[in-house]
C-alpha cells in the first residue's frame, strides 16, 4: 500500500467551471421550469405584438379625423365621420385588455417557475450541507446564511425577468421591423441600425457588471460571517478589551460592501445611459424622417408612393415599442449578472464541500432491517482516496473485526480523519471498496450506518435550545428516551454533577455553539449525547480529548472505555492516555508501500 503524507485543506477559493467535476450547478431550472419560462417569454412577445394592430387602429382613427380637416380646412362632418373613430377605439380597448391579460398570465407563470428554481436550489444546498463529514471544514454560519438567503434570492429575478425578456427581444423587434417595412424601407433601416447597438453595448458592459456583482456578493458573504462571528463572541471580546478593534473590523467590512454596491450601481447607471441614448436617437431619426416626408421635403424611403398620415403615425407609434423589449432586456441584464454570479458562488460552495457522489458497486444490495444490530466488521479493500489531485490513500487495506477497538495515531495529515470519514461514507474511493459486514458501502447503506453510529469529534456542535433538546439529538427518532436514560448518559460522561448544578438542570437553555459552557463541559455533554444512542453498534471518535485539561480528559476517556464495550470502535487520537485504552493500535505514519495491518503495534 502507498500513502503520501499530505495535509487536508479546504478548496475555499475554488472557481466553478461548467463541466468540471461531478457536482451539477445549483440553481439551474429543471425541464418543466425551463419550458414554463420559454412559454412565458413567447406569451410576452405575443402580448407585445398586439400593439401592432392597436397602433394601426390608432393611426387610422387619427388619420380619419385629421386628413379631411388638413386637406379641406373644414370642420369634420358629424356622426358619420366619427363612427370609424369609435370603432377603432373599441378595437384598441379590446386588444389592450387581451394584452394585459396575456402579460399578467405570462409573468405569473415566470414567477412560479422562478420560485420553484429557488426552492430547489435551497433544498439542494441544504442537502449538500447535510452530507458533509462532521469533521470537514465548513463556512461560518453567517456566510452560509448569506448563501442560503441573499444569493438564492438573486436567482429569482434572473429567471423571472431575464429569460422571458430574452425570448421577447428575439421576436418583437424583428416583427415590428417587418411591419414597418411595407410603409417605409428607410424607417426599417433606421430601426435596424439603432436596435442592435443596444445589445452590443449591453454585452460589453455586462462583462464588467457580472464581475462587479460577484465581488459584491463576496463582500456580502464576508460581512455576514464577520458580523455574526463578532456577535457570538461579544462577551469574550469584551473581556479581552478587543471591542474597539472589532468595531473597526466590522466598519471596514461594511465600507467594503458599500463600495462594491456603489460600483454595481455605477455600471447600472452607465448601461441605462447607453440604452436611453440609442433608443432616443432611433426614435428621433424616425420622427425627423417622417416629419420631413409629410411636409414634402423628403420624397424617398417609401415604395413609390408618398408617405401618408396614417403610415407616418403608424411608424411613429411602433418606433418606441421597437425599443421597449430592448429596454426590458437591458434592465434584466443586471439581474442576469447577479443571478449567474450567485449560481457560480453556490455551485462553488457545494464543490468545496467534500461530498462526492458514490457509485453503487455491482452486487451491492440494500441492507435488511436489523443488519447492523451486531457490531459491524469493516474492511478497506485496496482503497484509494484523494482530495482533488492529491492522494491521501493508495491501495489501502485494513480489516477491523466485529467488536474490535482500533486506535489510530500519527502526525496531523496522516489520514486519521479521512479513514473515519471513509467508514461513514463521506468519501468515495477512487478505486477499491469499503465493505461493512461484507457489503459494499453504497449511499443507502451509509445512511443506515450513520443512524447506528455513536460519534464524538474534537469540535462537537451544540445548538441553541435546552440542554435536554441537545441530548435528544443523539437518539434515534424511533426510540423513546426517558429522563432516567439521559441522566445515565450524563453519568457515563462525567457530566451528571455539572448538569445537576445548573439552575434549571436538563431544562437549562444553551446558546448557539453551546454558549454558556466551557470547552470541557461541551465535550462531556457531547459524549453524553453520543451515549444516548445506546442501540448503536459502531463508535467513532476523532481527537475526543483535544484541548482538554487532564481531569476533563480523564472523564472523557473513562466514558469512551465504557462505550467501546460490545461495539466496534475506531478512535483517532494523539493523546497517550487514550492510546492506553485496550485495543489494536495503528501508527499511520509507519507504513509505506506495505499493508496497513503490518503497522499494527
Amino acid at each position: 500500500m502507498k500513502r503520501r503524507n499530505t495535509k487536508r485543506t479546504a478548496a475555499s477559493g475554488a472557481e466553478y467551471r461548467p463541466g468540471e467535476g461531478a457536482q451539477a450547478p445549483i440553481g439551474v431550472p429543471g425541464p418543466d421550469e425551463a419550458s414554463q419560462l420559454r412559454r412565458a417569454g413567447r406569451l410576452l412577445a405575443i402580448a407585445d405584438l398586439f400593439w401592432i394592430p392597436q397602433a394601426a387602429l390608432i393611426a387610422y382613427a387619427a388619420a380619419s379625423m385629421l386628413e379631411p380637416f388638413l386637406l379641406s380646412s373644414k370642420p369634420l362632418d358629424s356622426t358619420g365621420a366619427l363612427m370609424p373613430v369609435f370603432a377603432a377605439a373599441v378595437g384598441v380597448v379590446m386588444l389592450a385588455l387581451l394584452r394585459v391579460g396575456l402579460q399578467s398570465f405570462a409573468m405569473n407563470m415566470a414567477r412560479r417557475a422562478a420560485r420553484t428554481v429557488q426552492s430547489v436550489a435551497r433544498t439542494s444546498l441544504l442537502a449538500a450541507a447535510a452530507k458533509v463529514s462532521p469533521s470537514a471544514l465548513f463556512p461560518s454560519s453567517g456566510a452560509f446564511a448569506a448563501h442560503l438567503t441573499e444569493q438564492v434570492d438573486l436567482l429569482g429575478p434572473y429567471y423571472r425577468n431575464y429569460l422571458p425578456q430574452m425570448m421577447r427581444v428575439k421576436i418583437v423587434p424583428l416583427v415590428i421591423v417587418l411591419a414597418v417595412l411595407p410603409i417605409s424601407w428607410i424607417a426599417s433601416i433606421i430601426l435596424l441600425i439603432c436596435g442592435p447597438l443596444i445589445p452590443l453595448f449591453m454585452a460589453l458592459i455586462g462583462i464588467r457588471a457580472k464581475k462587479a456583482s460577484a465581488d459584491q456578493q463576496d463582500e456580502l458573504t464576508r460581512l455576514s460571517g464577520t458580523l455574526l462571528d463578532r456577535i457570538r463572541g461579544l462577551e469574550t471580546l469584551t473581556l479581552f478589551g478587543a471591542l474597539d478593534r472589532t468595531q473597526e473590523n466590522v466598519r471596514q467590512a461594511g465600507d467594503s460592501f458599500r463600495r462594491g454596491t456603489m460600483n454595481v450601481l455605477k455600471i447600472a447607471f452607465l448601461s441605462s445611459t447607453v440604452l436611453e441614448l440609442f433608443s432616443a436617437l432611433g426614435i428621433a431619426f424616425a420622427a425627423v424622417y417622417i416629419g420631413f416626408s409629410l411636409l414634402g421635403d423628403i420624397s424617398f424611403g417609401t415604395w413609390g408612393v408618398p408617405l401618408t398620415y396614417w403610415g407616418g403615425l403608424f411608424v411613429l407609434l411602433l418606433a418606441p415599442e421597437f425599443f421597449a423589449p430592448l429596454r426590458g432586456f437591458a434592465a434584466a441584464y443586471h439581474d442576469r449578472a447577479a443571478g449567474l454570479a450567485a449560481q457560480e458562488k453556490l455551485t462553488a460552495l457545494t464543490r468545496d464541500l467534500p461530498q462526492p457522489e458514490r457509485q453503487v458497486s455491482e452486487g451491492a444490495s440494500a441492507t435488511q432491517d436489523g443488519g447492523l444490530s451486531a457490531p459491524p466488521a469493516i474492511h478497506f479493500d485496496g482503497v484509494s482516496i484523494s482530495y482533488g489531485e492529491r492522494p491521501i490513500y493508495e491501495d489501502f487495506d485494513l480489516q477491523i473485526a466485529s467488536g474490535q477497538t482500533v486506535l489510530l495515531f500519527g502526525p496531523s495529515g496522516s489520514g486519521k480523519t479521512t479513514l473515519i470519514d471513509g467508514i461513514l461514507g463521506f468519501h468515495s474511493p477512487n478505486s477499491g471498496a469499503v465493505r461493512i459486514n461484507g457489503q459494499n458501502l453504497d449511499p443507502d447503506f451509509a445512511h443506515q450506518l450513520r443512524q447506528n453510529t455513536m460519534w464524538l469529534g474534537q469540535a462537537p456542535k451544540l445548538f441553541h435550545g435546552s440542554l435536554k433538546a441537545n441530548l435528544l439529538r443523539g437518539a434515534n427518532p424511533e426510540n423513546k428516551v426517558s429522563d432516567d436514560n439521559l441522566w445515565a448518559a450524563l453519568q457515563l460522561a462525567g457530566a451528571e454533577t455539572l448538569v445537576r448544578g445548573l439552575p434549571r438542570g436538563l431544562a437549562t437553555p444553551l446558546g448557539e455553539d453551546g454558549f454558556g459552557l466551557s470547552v470541557g463541559e461541551i465535550r462531556r455533554i457531547a459524549l453524553a449525547r453520543a451515549a444516548v444512542r445506546k442501540s448503536a453498534a459502531l463508535l467513532l471518535a476523532d481527537e475526543p480529548t483535544a484541548g482538554l485539561d487532564d481531569e476533563t480528559a480523564a472523564d472523557v476517556i473513562s466514558g469512551l472505555k465504557k462505550l467501546c464495550e460490545g461495539r466496534t470502535a475506531v478512535i483517532a487520537t494523539h493523546n497517550p492516555a487514550v492510546l492506553a485504552l485496550p485495543g489494536q493500535k495503528i501508527d499511520l505514519a509507519r507504513y509505506a508501500g506495505a499493508k496497513v495491518m503490518e503497522a499494527i503495534v
